[in-house]
């Protein structure tokens, strides 16, 4: 570990944590000066692949499953005498024919046999199909097709639909569309498995007539065999083979159900497990967290009073619909309207989000259709029913569980049982949360105290004493406990993120003694495509609504383009004033009275820019706290808000009730603007001031409160940073300081993270803060509702831009706008060195031989195919083949007449076609000939004497030849050879060869490593064979090893030098290697890189040394110092001597 010599200055740390990249910089708190700064650059965690990962083992395990139910059939076949061994091949290719005739007709044994197992290979989905019912799927082509199997199903067998569409279609399986008298019919092969049981039941029964081995016995062993399915609570294992990942645990415990373990602890009840969300106590309690956090003007102490929380409880168990909503219900029972009901969340469609017991009420409902009043239950069996409900979705094991639980009641009967399992999706939460994060037991405790007060939960827990600040998070070296913080976070995302940004801290405060702030800004999004789509959106939108308000405001200012862009150069402001005049439909919000264009343009004084909410309460400078108002109305409104200066000013000024109304006819106001419009809260109140502070300032998500507290804690227990102050900020504040200390932002290079961590890191040293010693930047604690911070008197606008400077201003922001350019910013590149990764992608390729025309002699072709030949790509594809050699279809060379077929379609029909526009207008379009022939005729078939043919759909062709691969051909496969490609580099070893004064290198694949005596790792011989393949010359030595993102520095024989980041060998030429820049994500085009000349579309392919050359291995501490290596150790690392 590298030591670092302490550094005595009184410091502010900066980190801004982005979703692969941490920005971190360390400033004095006295002088301003940048002492250091960097950036970290990691590969951001992402949830996706987590994903993929989970469907390819969830379709392992669906393949494996079926293999073992067919080897069990076979094996009851041998038994009964139908097969004379468990691998006998059966000559039947008709097996949907056999399915059907075997309802009314004697089939022989290979024919019982041949149905028997493709019924149990293709058994259908497990529940049926009016579940789906459930899903969001209405008036989609999928429910159709759902509808269309239910409803022939009625009177026919899988089999017998089965096999009418494929005489009809010439097909079965997959997703298709036929059109019939005129209308499109949605087909797809989906049947529950209860239907293709009952279709074996009765082909087996009517076959027991003719057959004595097909007896009642026999019929059974099948039956189970096609219906078996492992419930999906019980988990794997079983008693004689136990395991902890299910319900028989290796310490001989035995549950009921799998999840239930699953549900997790209450956090301050540790022995009791959080409630079902649809518990009523789960509802209730939610409930009146929701009405203690409203705020009402129009009572007393601006809260629901216990006998208003009351009637609402009461009403809600007793109403079936709510017709008005919460917000109505609740403006009835204290005689107020909606407007003045304050403090609730809101949806994603920007819609009141308040607790209203809409699960009982639905269960209430429901039951009440049968004759059951829920409302006179207990609630304790209503919580315990939820809690069933909750944990088990199968019907079956609902029952067993209410029977076993909550049969004790009086309330609970056969007919109650019966009616609560057939509604049982009543119970479900529309939401991801199933459980609450609370136990019953708690919640049970708080009750009582929330409906007597205004308190909501945080306040109630920590009141009690329940919220303690977490311990045990210093080492004994006195750093922070990354793991004890990172374990409270679930996003891995996060998680990853703060790892980094926690591993930076550690090196930092032993480093500096005297940490007096340490500042985070933490990430938007949850992963880095999410973060680029979010930019391009914003930039396209902003960009419309640019060019919208530009064009409106030439019109109506009778301007042409130059005379705007003068305008805009001479008046300062002017195209924020645009862009919000043209936002507020060209009306002063406040006089209600039209703003002129040509003054606005002419006269800078007429007209300024109010915020809504004061900045020094709201600490919001977005255009959502912006509007262009009559600079007098302006100077009247002062610090208020839009409310209280139409209340208590008498002049000109429209009423605020008309201005509410103008707020709800404006379709370009977005809906935090009017918000903040219609605000009506008192800007003195603390409990107010706290809410914008938690809204714009400081960061109160979750992740963020993990982050803030645990740094806090850290603080509190360590002993040489006890003094350090902690906060986590919201990145509109530093975006907002950017704007005003004129600091310009390019997302081209990784510098930026560095610059926003160094404006991060002088958040708390702004005068702002220090007036009256009042710092609402640094809070006490942070829950989820509110940051308990102090709070100052509320300052004009012209004060609060004076405050929000720094002591040390024009030098400091002259330093940072010249940072990205000074050479100071240091690099830190995560190196991936993990052996056990994907090998290749997941597709398998078919090979075959074949000579083209190309071809001297048979050549080892991949084979890949056109998808569907009646789409324009498709045949696109098919086209740019056709004409450059045909005879890479494999059709034309295994089966001519088909393609015959397809050559005369290709003859006949054209590639063009004409369509009607919406206005009328006829327009010629690209068309693939193969669908002017389905339109006319249906799909092209395969050649067949009796032209009954399957259709053709898809096209193979022979592709590339053969090349890197890893063959994972069956053994048992006879002629046929199927490979992985793609395989992805681990690691390139570099050797030195002393007599010719050249580096040679040898690249190292995935594939090539093992699991060998207990590691992972390349054996001795596979590496000797790779080295000699590559050509490494016996008397070269190894120098070192290179990684992906390794960084390297790179000398030629005239000592000019670069520094670069390492690839990986490029499998195409010996020696060349890409490469990667430091600074940024990749090259733009062809930019020039010394030593090495240009790139090449971004990229950068090159050989890596020439004769003469000098090339160091540059190894990085956390803060991103280098350390230069020429050579790393006399032998690589991870090579496994085999005996």
């Amino acid at each position: 570990m590298v030591k670092h010599e302490k550094v005595a200055n009184e410091v502010s740390i900066g980190f801004d944590i982005g979703i692969s990249s941490v920005g971190w910089s360390v400033l004095d708190c006295h002088s301003g000066d940048v002492l250091e700064t960097g950036v970290s650059i990691f590969s951001g965690a992402n949830g996706d692949n987590n994903k993929e990962r989970r469907s390819a083992r969830q379709a392992r395990r669906l393949l494996r499953r079926r293999q073992e139910r067919v080897k069990d059939l076979r094996r009851l076949l041998v038994e009964y005498h139908f097969l004379n061994r468990e691998d006998e091949k059966l000559d039947i290719n008709n097996q949907y024919e056999l399915r059907v005739k075997g309802l009314n007709n004697q089939l022989n044994d290979d024919e019982i046999a041949a149905v028997l197992l493709q019924i149990v290979k293709h058994r259908g989905i497990s529940y049926d199909l009016g579940d789906l019912d459930d899903e969001d799927t209405a008036g989609t082509a999928f429910k159709e097709s759902i509808n269309h199997n239910r409803r022939e199903l009625k009177d026919k067998t899988p089999g017998q639909i089965q096999y009418a569409r494929l005489n009809k279609y010439h097909q079965v399986r997959g997703d298709f569309t036929v059109t019939e008298d005129n209308k499109t019919i949605s087909l797809r092969n989906i049947y529950p498995t209860a239907a293709y049981v009952d279709e074996a039941r009765q082909i087996l029964n009517y076959q027991k007539q003719f057959n004595a081995k097909v007896n009642n016995d026999f019929i059974n062993h099948v039956l189970q065999i096609i219906a078996r399915k492992r419930e999906y609570f019980k988990g794997p294992g079983s008693e004689k083979s136990r395991t902890d990942y299910g319900i028989y645990k290796t310490d001989g415990r035995n549950l009921d159900n799998l999840f239930e373990e699953l549900i997790g602890k209450d956090k301050f009840y540790p022995d009791e497990y959080r409630a079902a969300a649809s518990s009523y106590t789960a509802q209730l309690f939610n409930l009146l967290n929701d009405l203690n956090n409203l705020r009402i003007t129009t009572t007393e102490d601006g809260h629901l009073t216990k006998e208003h929380k009351t009637v609402i409880i009461d009403k809600l168990l007793h109403t079936s619909r709510l017709s008005g909503g919460m917000l109505g219900l609740i403006a009835k029972v204290t005689g107020t309207s909606k407007n003045e009901i304050r403090g609730y969340r809101v949806d994603a469609k920007n819609k009141p989000d308040i607790q209203s017991m809409a699960v009982y009420r639905t269960v209430h409902n429901k039951l009440l259709d049968s004759g059951i009043d829920i409302n006179e239950w207990p609630h304790e069996l209503l919580d315990k029913i939820a809690f069933i409900m909750t944990l088990n979705t199968e019907p079956g094991e609902i029952r067993k569980q209410l029977m076993a639980r909550v049969a004790d009641y009086a309330e609970i009967t056969p007919t109650v049982i019966d009616t609560l399992v057939t509604n049982h999706t009543a119970f479900d939460v529309k939401t991801n949360n199933q459980w609450h994060r609370f136990s019953l037991k708690l919640m049970n405790e708080l009750i009582p105290e929330m409906l007597n007060t205004s308190k909501e939960q945080s306040t109630i827990l920590n009141e009690r004493g329940l919220i303690k600040k977490e311990k045990g998070l210093v080492t004994a070296a006195d750093k922070i406990d990354i793991n004890k913080i990172t374990d409270d976070i679930y996003n891995p995302v996060v998680t990853k993120s703060i790892r980094e940004a926690l591993k930076i801290f550690n090196v930092l405060v032993q480093k500096y003694p005297n940490i007096i702030y340490t500042v985070v800004e933490m990430p938007r999004e949850s992963n880095e495509d999410e973060q680029k789509k979010k930019i391009a959106n914003f930039q396209k939108n902003n960009a419309k609504t640019k060019d919208a308000a530009l064009n409106e405001f030439m019109a109506m200012a009778n301007l042409n383009h130059a005379q705007l862009d003068a305008k805009l150069r001479q008046f300062k402001h002017l195209y924020t004033k645009i862009r919000l005049w043209y936002e507020q439909e060209d009306r002063d919000p406040y006089l209600g009275t039209p703003i002129d264009a040509v003054e606005l343009a002419t006269n800078p004084f007429a007209y300024e820019i109010d915020h809504i909410i004061p900045r020094t309460v709201s600490f919001d400078s977005r255009l959502s706290n912006e509007v262009v108002c009559a600079s007098d109305a302006n100077r009247v409104k002062g610090k208020r808000t839009p409310y209280e200066f139409m209340r208590d000013t008498a002049s000109k000024h429209q009423s605020f009730e008309a201005m509410c109304a103008w707020i709800r006819s404006n379709k370009r106001l977005s809906y935090a603007k009017k918000k903040n419009l219609e605000f009506m809260d008192d800007l003195n109140s603390i409990e107010v001031r706290k809410r914008f502070i938690s809204r714009n300032l400081v960061d109160t998500r979750y992740a963020s409160r993990v982050i803030l507290n645990g740094l806090q804690s850290y603080a509190n227990e360590s002993k040489h940073h006890n003094k350090m102050k902690v906060t986590v900020i919201r990145g509109q504040f530093t975006s907002w300081l950017r704007k005003k200390w004129n600091i310009p932002k390019s997302r081209e290079t990784h510098h930026h993270h560095a610059v926003d961590a160094t404006l991060i890191a002088s958040t708390p040293l702004l005068s702002l803060w220090r007036k009256e010693q009042v710092n609402v930047l640094i809070p006490q604690k942070v829950n989820s509702e509110l940051v308990d911070v102090a709070t100052g008197e509320i300052l004009e606008d012209d004060e609060y831009k004076q405050l929000t400077t720094l002591p040390f201003q024009d030098n400091f922001a002259n330093t940072v706008r010249h940072l990205e350019n000074s050479g100071r910013i240091k690099f830190h590149h995560q190196v991936d060195k993990k052996m056990n990764r994907q090998i290749s992608d997941a597709t398998i390729y078919s090979t075959r031989y074949a000579q083209l025309v190309k071809d001297k002699q048979a050549t080892e072709y991949v084979v890949a195919k056109i998808k569907d030949i009646y789409t324009l790509d498709g045949w696109k594809n098919f086209k740019k083949i056709y004409d450059k050699d045909k005879s890479k279809f494999i059709m034309a060379q295994k089966d001519p007449q088909t393609f015959a077929k397809l050559e005369a379609v290709i003859k006949e029909y054209p590639t063009k076609e004409e369509i009607v526009l919406t206005n009328n207008k006829v327009k010629e379009v690209d068309v693939s000939p193969f669908e002017l022939y389905r339109r006319d005729n249906g799909y092209i078939t395969k050649y067949a004497k009796k032209n009954n043919g399957p259709k053709v759909v898809q096209v193979k062709y022979y592709d590339k030849k053969l090349g890197n691969h890893v063959d994972v051909t069956p053994k048992q496969a006879k002629n046929k050879h199927v490979v992985l490609q793609s395989l992805k580099p681990w690691r390139t070893d570099v050797y030195y060869n002393s007599e010719n004064d050249k580096y040679e290198i040898m690249g190292i694949k995935y594939s090539d490593l093992q699991f060998i005596k207990g590691a992972y790792g390349i054996s001795q011989k596979h590496y000797n064979e790779l080295k000699t393949k590559e050509q490494i010359a016996s008397n070269s030595e190894f120098v070192f090893s290179l990684y992906r993102n390794d960084r390297i520095k790179v000398m030629n024989d005239q000592n000019e030098s670069v520094e670069l980041l390492f690839g990986s060998r490029t499998k195409a030429n010996k020696g060349y290697v890409e490469l990667k820049p430091i600074t940024q994500f990749g090259f733009i085009d062809t930019q020039s890189i010394p030593l090495y000349g240009k790139a090449s579309n971004g990229r950068a392919i090159k050989p890596l040394a020439k004769t003469g050359w000098k090339i160091w291995k540059v190894n990085t501490d956390e803060l991103g110092n280098p350390f230069y290596i020429a050579k790393e150790s006399d032998k690589p690392q991870n090579i496994i001597v085999e005996n």
